[in-house]
Order: C-alpha cells, then structure tokens, then sequence
C-alpha cells in the first residue's frame, strides 16, 4: 500500500515539474485535424475564443495531427484553424462545458487562408471520452425551467437516475436533496468553483448560492473519474457566473400569496379554511468589464421573505396549542466574483459567497406550537482559483478557499419533551438546543499534460486535495430537562422511556482530509478511450482518540478477552489504528461503434471512498470525551413502573422511578467507536449504450450497479439475553438499550437501469425525458447514506438476509422525470417538469417486545402498502402485501408532481428585454402523504389507531408544496 500511494504522490509530482492544470471549474476543447483526403495535418495553430469575454488560448496541432486547449473557463466559443496554403477553418459555438471535453475534428481545404469554411457542430454531440454516467445542467434550463425555491440543486432531478427528497436533518427542513444510487442526498460530493462544499456534521449541501450566479453544474451520477474524491455516491460539480465584455445585469421579483394557492391537505380534512400564504423572492444580478477582454467582475443577490402556516392538531392532549400557526423563513445570499486574464498564461477567479438563513425545526401538523423552534444559519466562502498554462500540452489549476458555517438552534422553553405515539410532539422541542461551528481550509492543485505520439493520445492528471477543518464544533442540548416516551394518545398513558442529559455536551472534532490521484484518458484511437484512474485518501482524525474513557476501555478489555469473537462487536480488543486503506482503482471505456462518434458503448469499474460525516459515527462518542451525556435513563415497552407497582406517566416525578435508572456515576454519552472505524466506500459498475438521433437528439441506455461497504452503523448491543443485559458483565454506562457502538459494517446494493431521450433545442422543443427502474437495499435499515434506525432484530444475527431489506426514503422501483422547453407562438416558452416515483420502503413494527429483548422492533408478520386516503375524515386506507419477510417490508404512497413555467419576453429598448414569468408547482394537486415508522400495536397490546396514517400531506413543512401558483418578471439589460 505505501509503495502504491508513493507511485502515485511521484507521478504527481512528475507531472508538476512539467508545469500543467486540470479542469475542476474549466473545460477544454480537442481534437485531430484532416485534409479533405484524410490526412493528418500538423503544425495548425488553432485559437478558442470565448464569445462573451474575449479570453483567448491557441495552440499547434502536433505531428499527429491532435490538438488540445484545456482550462477554458465554460461557456460558448469561436473555434479557428488557421494554416498557409489552406482556407480558414472556423466553428463559431462550441459549447465548454464544466469537467467535460469538446471534441472538434476540423477538416482542413485547400485554398486561401483569407476565405472561410464554417461549420456548424451538431447541438448535442456525444461524450466520446468519458465513460461516466451524468449530464451537465446549462443555464439555459437553469433559467427556463420551473425551479421550485430557486434552488439550483432541484434541477438535478432532470438528469436521469436522480431523485429528490428533502434532507433529513431538523436543522435543513427547507433543503431538497437529490437522490442517487439509493442515498438520500448526504453522500454527494458537492464542488463550487472547485471548493469544497460539504457539511460535515450532518452531511449533504453546506452553503447554497444565488440562481442568478450559476452559469452551469456537472452531476456525474455513476463513475466519475479520480480527480473527485469523498463521495460513495455522486458529485455535483458547480460553476458560477462571470462577467462578461458587454455591462449586463438583471432584476427578478417573484410573488405567491394565497389567492394563488389551493387548500392543503390538512386543510381540507379540518375543513379549515386556506390560510394566509405569502412568499416573496427577488434579487439581481451585475456584471461587466474593468479591462475589456482581461478583468471582469459580476455578483448576485436573491432574498427570501416568506410567511406561511401550519394547522396543527394533537388529538385533543393539548387543546390550547391546536390551531394554525405562523412558519417564517428567510434567507438572504450574495455572490461576488473577480476574474482576471493576465496574459495568454493565466486566468484568475476571486469568488465571495454568503448564505444567512432562518427556518423553522420540529415542525408538523402533530407537533404543538410551543415545541417548535427556529435554526438560524450563516455561511462565507471566498474561493480562488488560478490556472496556469506552460507550453501547448502543460496546465496547472489551483484551488484555495475558505469557509465557515454557524448552526444555531436555540431551546424553546424549559421542561420535558414529550412524543405521544411516535405522533405527537409537544413540551420543549427535541432537537434543540444545538449548535455547530465549522471552519474550514480547502487546498487543491491538480494538473494535467496532453502527450501524443505513434498514433496515441493520453491526457494525463494527477493531483493533490488537502482539506483543514481546525473547528468542526458541536453543542447539543437536548434532553436537559427530560424527553419522554408515551406509548399511547393518552396524557395519563403509560411512559415508556424517560431521557435526561447532563454534563458538558459540547466536542470538537478537528479532521483534515487528504488525497492524491493519478488519471489518464488514453485515446488508443479514434473509436477507442481508455479511463484509467487510481486514488488514495485518508482521514486524520478519525477514529477519535478515546483514551481513559470508561466505557470504550471497557469494551477493549473485553474484547481483547474475546468476549465478542465472532459477533458484531468483533473490532473491539484490537489497537486504535487509522484507516490508511483507500485505495481506489477506477478503470473504464468508450468505444465508438461505427466511427462517426454517433453510436457508442461505455463501461467501467471503480472504488469510491467516503467521508463518514461526524453525526453518523463520532459525534456521541465524543460528548463522552468531553464529559457529558446522560444522567438518567430508564426504558421499559411495556409501561415504567413506580416502586409501588403503578404505572409511571408525565405527571408524576422523576424520583418515583429513580429506582429504574440505569446510569450510574457520572454523565456518560453512552456511546463508543470502534478503535478501527473505517471510512464508508462503493463499488461502482456501469455498461450502457448511446446513440445520436439526428443533430439534436440522443438515446441513452445505461445499467449500473453500487456496491457499499463499511457503512456506518449505530448498533445497540446491549439487549436483553436471558432475563439479564448482554454487557452487564462489562460494565458499560448506561446498562440499557441505549448505550450505542459505532460501527463500520454496512452494506448496501443497488441495481438500476436507466433509460433516457434527450432533444436540445430545436425547432422549438428541448426535451429530457427518463425512466428508471431499480432496487436499493441496505442492511442498515434507510438510504445507505443515513443514520440506522435500529432495526437489528437478532443481535447475534446482524447480517441475516431479514435485515437486507430495502431502503427506506429511496427504493423506488420506477421514476420518471419528463422535463421540456416549448417555443410557442407570439414569444410564449412552456416549461413543464414531471416527476414521479414509486412508493418507497416503510418499516411496520409491532409495537410490543415480542423477543424479550428490551427493544420495540420487531417488524409485523404481514406487508402493508398504503392504498389512499378519504379527504373527508383523513382516514387512510392499506392493504395487506404479502408476509413481511425483511425489514422496511411495508410501503407508503407513490410521489408525483408536476411544475409549470409560462414565459414571455418582450423587448423594451435596445438590450433591454422584460420576461413576464407564470409559474405552477404541483399543478394537479397531488396530495404526497408522507408516512414514517409505524407502529401497529400500542403497550399492552392494544391495535394502534394512527397505524399507516399520515402524519403529513403536500402544503405541510418539510414537504413537497400543495398546488402553489408564482407571478412574477425578470428584467435583463
């Protein structure tokens, strides 16, 4: 292994002393060049000028007649081939797209330089050099397709196989997450101008950007190439705007308000009527020349001021907290970005972005008014970026950024959190308080350098990643006053868990991130690309270093013993070490099947290493080294008991049952990780086929599969084994199902077929249209990007095939995704954008310990999928399914949704042109229930009434939006 990681430091560092770049915010433009007859033509000096700034790069054709201009910032280009003796060769938009290659094979004719021969490139050519699976998002569809929110990362699920979801975490309420590959959205690796844009508590999108600053992003969904590291799943690789020759700018205000709006699903089972709805974004954009075709500058602001309500109903438990109730959110962003030609050689890019939030947590129609609280976000990056060209065949890109983030979530009151049948929430909110802080350093300097010879071309890049983060910082709060657990709707119903936290509660988890690459597109003909990658990346910081901490070296001492041998907690006993092992072959290729780069076949295998955000593995754990954690816990599913026999509810003292507590000394975290945690990675298989229709249209066929491995678990091992706790002997604090272990042991499988039909614009219509037909499964119970629920049934028995069930959130058996931009008459563009999935996986348990192991979650004997709803009582209707035979046997509702956009520009003088703007999200009203873990029998035994109903509808905080109309205009000048 350290032979190899050197190999591949020494290529790096090789291809560096030849200086060189890469393309992590650029794109660049190839070639071979031919006579009429075929022959190769050296010595052709071939110019690329972007159309809109003037930045120019040339270079020669060598002796096999190739060419190659890399680190072309994206965006249209003039293509000129110039050679005595032959007429003027001139392609006058070739489109640079982010990370990708421009082919152009210019045939050179004899006559006189000063004549022209122009061609037009077919508008939607074929990747003829990548065998990776994804699609670039322009921003023409960025600004003329419906985009629900303006948040740019909506339209990912334009690009076939992704989905969308919402992110899970209470702190990211109003973020969409795109799915890929069976994760939930925490997986991707998120890039913007080539920075780092990962949230590493919490995992998924950190900062989020103005629309108006996005000029294109680069989803590689399957098989990305070496240069991108710390994903198992996708990367979203974004570029903002720049500024341009010409002084350009614009100005959008976009309205809702209720007139515009249907009822929402809870409304109308309440029979209450619309509420009070308003939402306003507005925002511009700026940019120009300071020096005509070298220094440019451009920025862009978008405000969010937005007012609804949310009807809440807690069953009649608390009337005086049951009504509609106000939900703001606000969000302001601004972007600002410097761009500098210094000569033929350099290109400079100074890029400042920030992000201030506020939105609401623990919202939903069962969750008492007072328990709500409010998460307030702050984000900076300032980024730059400096390509550097030496010579016709070396390039060198470099990357340094720094962010920070501040989370914020304050408590809403004092007193206990309760939650009433995995229902109702009320008391002081279960999430808060809570706080995270990162600062973060990210340095990339990749390199590249073209060499051809004997036929053969290699694009050879090789890199280095290096990222900082000194303060990774979190506070959690929750549980100082008491979280409760109620079987029942019942205030007087039978407590089953209580919780309280103490001590210090805060932990600091400095990480840095390293790695190296080497990658090599080999051109081994004309109708021939071999991708060929290798990466290495570690992880200093984790596992965390949890030396003289009670429990973890209770868990070592027994495991040295080998008292765990052969069970799940088998990594215990072993010395600390640091996973040094993520090594990463990527290998695939394209093969043109007829020669004319119309009809190809693509394929390949490859290793892809995560980083396993902190909440997923360490965060707990490191409470414990900081000396916080829990102070009382005492948990029975039947119902805790006083000392006299009765049964326990919230209006009695926690004294009565302090008898039941389970901790003893003082606050553990109650929470240990494995001395060899590993990062989590995937294997990835691709083969599929494209063709091209015409000039404008292709037919895509691709089949992939994802293989995870050592997915993070958060196991509790500590059940119940003949009358008596499984590690009562150890030792370990609490001695109760809620003392956890944080392992590395998942796995995950995902097979998907995905078709897809793209048309680029043409006489009046571009298109996208995908099917998808797949199946995801995880043994650790959600998306394999997602925190385990505990649904390990048999401790002894962790991997069985009843815990590879599907994965809750993303299995979807088939999704479409049917996007278009229609030019109509009179200067009327259509947009629509269909989506729908499926219904995805739910977990049913029975609600009573049937095993006798101290845990709720044994899954129900049969299946159930849920089959609709009656509007007029709310009351949802199921079907059995079959027995249930692995976890997340049971289903919920399909998703559907359909958004429109009617637009008209007009112009008013000049350049100045006003875009009148329509728009309708969720435009049949699909009502969307959300379902989430089900209980079908309450404490003792009783069926339970909420079993597979709803808990919220489209138009409820953290769903999909009723059917919501938006007026509003855009203004360009």
């Amino acid at each position: 292994m350290i032979r190899l990681t050197a190999a591949i430091a020494a290529l790096a560092l090789a291809l560096a002393a030849s200086p060189a770049g890469a393309q992590g915010t650029t794109g660049s433009i190839s070639g071979r060049i031919t006579d009429q007859q075929g022959a190769v033509v050296p010595g052709v000096t071939v110019e690329a000028r972007h159309r809109e700034s003037g930045f120019t790069r040339t270079g020669i054709s060598d002796e096999a007649g190739s060419y190659h201009l890399g680190a072309l910032p994206v965006g249209a280009y003039l293509l000129t081939a110039d050679l005595a003796g032959f007429r003027r060769f001139e392609s006058p938009a070739v489109e640079v797209l982010v990370a990708r290659t421009s082919v152009v094979n210019p045939v050179m004719e004899i006559g006189a330089i000063t004549d022209a021969v122009t061609v037009t490139l077919p508008s939607l050519p074929l990747a003829v050099r990548s065998s990776s699976v994804g699609e670039v998002v322009d921003i023409n569809h960025i600004q003329s397709l419906p985009l629900n929110g303006r948040q740019f990362a909506n339209l990912a699920a334009t690009v076939p196989g992704v989905g969308l979801g919402f992110h899970s975490d209470v702190t990211k309420s109003a973020q969409y997450s795109p799915q890929v590959s069976g994760g939930n959205g925490r997986n991707l690796n998120y890039i913007v101008d080539g920075g780092d844009n990962n949230d590493d508590t919490v995992g998924g999108l950190l900062q989020m950007f103005p629309l108006e600053a996005i000029e294109q992003f680069d989803v590689i969904t399957h098989r990305f190439d070496a240069e991108f590291g710390r994903s198992n799943g996708a990367v979203l690789n974004v570029v903002t705007r720049s500024g341009t020759n010409q002084v350009r700018a614009s100005w959008f205000t976009l309205f809702r308000d209720d007139s515009l709006n249907a009822r929402t699903t809870i409304e109308t089972i309440r029979r209450l009527p619309k509420q009070a709805y308003s939402r306003t974004q507005f925002g511009g954009s700026v940019g120009g020349p300071l020096v005509r075709n070298q220094v440019h500058y451009f920025a862009a602001f978008e405000r969010t001021h937005q007012d609804t309500r949310q009807a809440v109903d807690t069953f009649g438990l608390f009337p005086g907290e049951e009504g509609v109730f106000d939900v703001p959110l606000r969000q302001n962003l601004l972007t600002a970005k410097l761009t500098a030609t210094l000569g033929r050689d350099h290109y400079l890019a100074l890029r400042y972005a920030t992000d201030r939030n506020s939105q609401p947590a623990g919202v939903t129609p069962f969750s008492a008014r007072s328990s709500w609280a409010t998460t307030t976000n702050r984000f900076n990056s300032i980024n730059l970026n400096h390509n550097w060209v030496l010579g016709p065949a070396a390039l060198n890109e470099v990357v340094v950024q720094y962010a920070d983030y501040v989370s914020d979530t304050p408590a809403n009151g004092t007193g206990p959190a309760f939650w009433f049948n995995r229902s109702v929430r009320a008391g002081t909110n279960l999430a808060a308080p809570q706080r995270t802080e990162q600062a973060k350093w990210h340095l990339r300097d990749d390199i590249t350098r073209i060499a051809t010879g004997g036929g053969l071309a290699h694009e050879l890049k090789a890199g280095v990643n290096w990222i900082h983060e000194p303060r990774l910082r979190v506070y959690s709060g929750q549980g100082l006053y008491g979280i409760y657990e109620i079987a029942t709707l019942d205030l007087a119903g039978p407590v089953q868990a209580v919780t309280v936290i103490g001590g210090d509660t805060s932990a600091n988890l400095p990480v840095d991130l390293f790695g190296v690459y080497a990658q090599d597109t080999w051109r081994v003909s004309d109708r021939l690309t071999l991708n060929l990658g290798l990466r290495w990346d570690y992880v200093a910081g984790m596992p965390i270093d949890q030396t003289g901490l009670a429990n973890f070296e209770r868990m070592q001492a027994a495991g040295r013993s080998g008292r765990f041998a052969g069970t799940i907690l088998d990594d215990f006993g072993h010395e600390p070490r640091r996973d040094r092992d993520n090594i990463q072959p990527r290998f695939g290729g394209v093969f043109d099947l007829t020669g004319d780069g119309r009809n190809m076949v693509r394929g390949g295998w490859g290793i892809y290493s995560d980083f396993g955000y902190i909440n997923s593995n360490a965060l707990t754990a490191a409470f414990d080294v900081a000396g916080g954690g829990l102070e009382f816990l005492a948990t029975d599913p039947n119902g805790l008991r006083k000392a006299d026999g009765s049964l326990f509810t919230i209006t009695d003292s926690i004294e009565d049952i302090r008898h039941l507590n389970t901790v003893a000394g003082p606050p553990p975290a109650g929470e240990v990780v494995s001395p060899i945690l590993e990062q989590p990675y995937t294997r990835q298989a691709n083969v599929g086929w494209a063709r091209q229709l015409g000039r404008t249209m292709t037919l895509t066929a691709d089949y992939v599969r994802v293989d995870g491995r050592d997915l993070n678990l958060r196991v509790r091992p500590n059940v119940i084994v003949n009358g008596r706790r499984w590690l009562s002997d150890v030792g370990v604090q609490p001695n109760g199902s809620n003392f956890r272990t944080a392992l590395s042991k998942g796995t995950s499988r995902y097979d998907g077929l995905i078709l897809a039909l793209r048309r680029r614009m043409s006489a009046g219509l571009d298109m996208t249209a995908s099917y998808t037909i797949a199946r995801s499964t995880s043994d650790v119970g959600t998306a394999y990007d997602e925190l385990n629920q505990n649904l390990i049934e048999d401790i002894f028995d962790p991997f069985s095939a009843v815990q590879q069930g599907p994965s809750a959130r993303t299995d979807a058996r088939h999704a479409v995704t049917i996007s278009a931009i229609v030019r109509g008459p009179y200067g009327i563009d259509v947009a629509p954008l269909f989506m729908y999935r499926s219904a995805t996986p739910l977990h049913t348990f029975e609600g009573v310990d049937l095993n006798r192991d101290g845990m709720n979650n044994e899954r129900t004997a049969l299946a159930y999928r849920y089959t609709g709803f009656d509007q007029r009582t709310g009351v949802a209707t199921f079907e059995e399914d079959g027995p249930c035979e692995t976890v997340n046997c049971s289903r919920r509702a399909p998703f559907s949704q359909l958004n429109l956009r009617v637009s008209r520009a007009v112009r008013i003088a000049g350049r100045v042109r006003l875009e009148a703007i329509v728009e309708a999200f969720n435009l049949f009203n699909a009502a969307n229930p959300s379902l989430p873990l089900m209980v079908g029998r309450l404490a003792g035994g009783a069926p339970n009434p909420r079993f597979m109903q709803p808990t919220a509808y489209a138009g409820d905080v953290g769903q999909p939006e009723q059917r919501v109309g938006q007026i509003g205009f855009r203004l360009t000048f």
